[in-house]
């Protein structure tokens, strides 16, 4: 599921989007009508990406924005605005935002927008990506523990396998396909040379959190 925080002063849109978003079978939803109230939100729900109007009743969108990155969130963050200007643009994107979208919001456009963003987050090496009780992120090769940040080194296999895992968004994958795209073709590598590895990854995530975090399943592995 992809968390998504709506901070939107406007309550008949905020309300909408809330509704609408929800209605996607992989999309959570939440949303904030104050910048105080969604600094509480991020904090608490540590959301996958948020869509921020600019103008608010305590500040200024661009300002949240700001104050977004400077606690170290990277996830993508959408500037929703009535306004059309090049340089209203220019100083959210300056501001750390990913994307402008201009009032009114058509869904279509919207969803795409999401998704497409998230895409593009997955693929960052800096991207810290929730996967059930830990962060992901690919440039270190860590797993961190979200609630009490015990983190886990992983080998440059261990990377590549959750990284592809990823990327087929919550199917399974086919041993034989993760030992194509993982190891490439080789003769020397068979599937038990993937089971000691998946093995060895679950035991250094078990130590930590007891959670699924990799699932095996018919003849491949999910992401739980």
């Amino acid at each position: 599921m992809v968390k998504i925080i709506t901070i939107e002063d406007d309550s008949l849109l905020l309300e909408t989007l809330v509704d609408q978003l929800s209605q996607e079978d992989d999309i959570n939803a939440l949303g904030a009508a104050s910048l105080a109230e969604g600094r509480k939100l991020i904090k608490y729900h540590d959301p996958d990406l948020v869509l921020l109007d600019v103008m608010l009743p305590d500040g200024d969108g661009r300002d949240m924005c700001r104050w977004i990155r400077s606690q170290g969130y990277s996830m993508p963050i959408l500037m929703l605005t009535g306004q059309d200007s090049e340089s209203d643009t220019i100083e959210g994107l300056e501001a750390g935002a990913n994307d402008y979208i201009t009032k009114p919001l058509r869904l279509g456009e919207l969803l795409a927008r999401i998704r497409g963003q998230l895409r593009q987050y997955q693929q960052q090496e800096n991207a810290r990506i929730k996967i059930g009780a830990f962060h992901f992120i690919l440039g270190n090769k860590t797993l961190t523990h979200r609630k009490s940040n015990a983190f886990l080194n992983l080998t440059e296999k261990e990377a590549a396998i959750i990284k592809y895992l990823l990327k087929k968004n919550g199917e399974m994958t086919p041993k034989a396909e993760l030992l194509e795209h993982v190891w490439g073709y080789s003769e020397q590598v068979s599937t038990h040379t993937l089971e000691t590895h998946i093995y060895r990854l679950r035991q250094k995530i078990n130590a930590i959190d007891k959670a699924p975090f990799i699932i095996t399943k018919d003849n491949g592995y999910q992401l739980a």
